[in-house]
C-alpha cells in the first residue's frame, strides 16, 4: 500500500508540474501579424492602426496584456505630444479667438493624459473592466477639442490630424483591452 501511494504522488507531482509549465505558455500567446490584422479591422482605420502598432517593436513579442500596454504607451506619447503642441500654439497665436480654442484643447489634453495614466494603473493591477470607462473619457476630451476646434472655419495648425490620431489611439486601447475582460 505505501508503495502505490508512493507511485501514485508520484504521477500527480509530476502531473501537477506539467500542467504548471503548459498552461502559462498558453495563456501568454504571442501577438503575431494576423492577430494585430484582426484587432485593427475593429478600429475605424486598419491600416493607420497596423502601422502604429508595428511602429513599437513590443507589438509582436507579447501577449494581449502587453499589447493593451503598448496601445496605453502610444496613446499617451500621442497626447503629451498633442498638449504640448497646443500650448505652444496657445503662446504662439496673437488671436484671442484661436488662443481659447488652444487652450480649452489642451485642458482637454491635459484630462486625456490623466484618464490614460489610470488606465495604465488599471492594467498592471488587472482591473481591466474599468479601463473602458477611462478610455471611453479620454475620448470625450478630444471629442470635446474637435467641437471647439469645428467652430472655427480656419485650423492654421490642422490639429484635426493630430485629433483623429488620438482617437485612433484610444480605440485600439478599448479593442485590445476588450479582449483582456473576456479572458
Amino acid at each position: 500500500m505505501a508503495s502505490f501511494l508512493h507511485n501514485f504522488s508520484s504521477v500527480l507531482i509530476s502531473m501537477v508540474l506539467i500542467f504548471l509549465l503548459v498552461v502559462p505558455s498558453l495563456m501568454c500567446h504571442s501577438m503575431e501579424e494576423k492577430d494585430l490584422q484582426h484587432i485593427c479591422s475593429k478600429t475605424q482605420n486598419r491600416t493607420e492602426c497596423l502601422n502604429l502598432f508595428k511602429s513599437d517593436p513590443r507589438s509582436l513579442n507579447t501577449d494581449i496584456k502587453g499589447l493593451t500596454g503598448v496601445a496605453v504607451d502610444l496613446a499617451l506619447n500621442k497626447s503629451n505630444a498633442v498638449h504640448t503642441q497646443y500650448n505652444q500654439l496657445y503662446t504662439d497665436t496673437k488671436n484671442s479667438e484661436l488662443q481659447e480654442k488652444y487652450i480649452a484643447c489642451s485642458k482637454n489634453y491635459n484630462d486625456a493624459i490623466r484618464d490614460l495614466q489610470v488606465v495604465k494603473n488599471y492594467l498592471d493591477i488587472n482591473r481591466y473592466r474599468f479601463i473602458t470607462v477611462e478610455i471611453n473619457d479620454a475620448l470625450q476630451e478630444v471629442m470635446s477639442c474637435r467641437n471647439v476646434l469645428k467652430k472655427e472655419s480656419i485650423d492654421p495648425a490642422n490639429m484635426d490630424y493630430q485629433n483623429e490620431e488620438f482617437k485612433l489611439l484610444c480605440y485600439m486601447v478599448k479593442v485590445t483591452s476588450h479582449y483582456l475582460i473576456q479572458k
